[in-house]
């Protein structure tokens, strides 16, 4: 396998990707589930409550949320390579 300087340079960006990223998770205080504790307030509305409903329902069900958006990525991803896969 020969090594040019596209290939170097990809390895350097990697590497330098990955210690940044595991330099910002080890540093920094995520706190995932900080909603859990607040009180959520619905805004009030005079012609009907299909917003209310509809964000009800969201912050309730919050697993299927979560869930629906990683199907997303994921599908959008195997798109992704499916196009750009050679043939």
């Amino acid at each position: 396998m020969k090594w040019d300087f596209g290939k170097a340079a990809g390895l350097m960006v990697s590497v330098v990707a990955v210690l940044l990223l595991g330099y910002v998770v080890f540093n920094y205080d995520f706190r995932v589930f900080e909603y859990l504790g607040t009180q959520v307030e619905f805004i009030h509305s005079t012609a009907s409550n299909i917003g209310q409903r509809a964000s009800s329902f969201l912050w309730m069900y919050r697993v299927l949320d979560v869930l629906a958006q990683a199907f997303l990525v994921f599908v959008t991803a195997a798109c992704c390579v499916a196009m750009l896969r050679e043939e």
